[in-house]
């Protein structure tokens, strides 16, 4: 299978079987990243996404990985976040994603834009129902609350907009981390942990072992 077959895996979409063997040099490291990624609609994966904000200061947080195709893996945030002031100033980023089992750990490095408004859509309705209403809630104004008053900013997003709410706010957006670099490590019971690290080079991918 080519990287142009291999469909968009999003919540509310079965994940096809996946291979998680380590791409090896001359390998497509794209379709195996879309392998590693298989987006499980009942449990999408959870990465950490490293930015530098205008000063130079590096900053990470965890987020839910959306989706992803060969042009990269995509994730959703509110508009007004750190994130994408950090992103407008220096649009690179890494964002690195560890099995459950902690056997594999995935890094991927590259320019991070937008995606289109379809796709934010729809990936905000394949949200669960609590995901909805946090983009609704999830403010500045309603983190300086006491507990108290949250509960009740939560309490008027369900009468305002349904337990389930099929459309966005204004300030829900969507960005697709396009890799230059993809780095797999693989743990092993019975040898030295190893990684695998490709760059885009204008050739193509150039492949390099390292150290586990």
């Amino acid at each position: 299978m080519t990287a142009a077959e291999l469909p968009e895996t999003r919540a509310g979409e079965e994940p096809e079987a996946v291979e998680t063997t380590m791409p090896e040099p001359g390998d497509d490291p794209l379709v195996a990243m879309v392998a590693w990624l298989a987006v499980d609609p009942l449990d999408p994966p959870l990465g950490v996404l490293a930015t530098v904000d205008p000063d130079g200061t590096p900053r990470c947080r965890h987020l839910l990985i959306s989706g992803v195709t060969p042009d990269g893996p995509t994730f959703h945030t509110d508009s007004r976040s750190q994130k994408v002031v950090d992103l407008a100033a220096n649009p690179r980023a890494t964002l690195v994603v560890l099995s459950s089992d902690r056997t594999r750990q995935l890094t991927m490095t590259g320019p991070a834009s937008p995606t289109d408004h379809d796709e934010q859509l729809r990936t905000y309705r394949d949200r669960t129902p609590y995901l909805k209403l946090l983009a609704w809630t999830n403010t500045p104004a309603t983190a300086a609350l006491p507990p108290s008053a949250r509960r009740q900013v939560w309490a008027e997003a369900v009468a305002r907009h349904g337990p389930t709410p099929q459309d966005p706010p204004d300030t829900w957006t969507g960005y697709r981390l396009r890799p230059e670099t993809v780095t797999f490590w693989r743990g092993e019971p019975d040898a030295p942990s190893h990684r695998r690290r490709f760059h885009l080079r204008p050739g193509g991918w150039l492949a390099e072992d390292l150290p586990g």
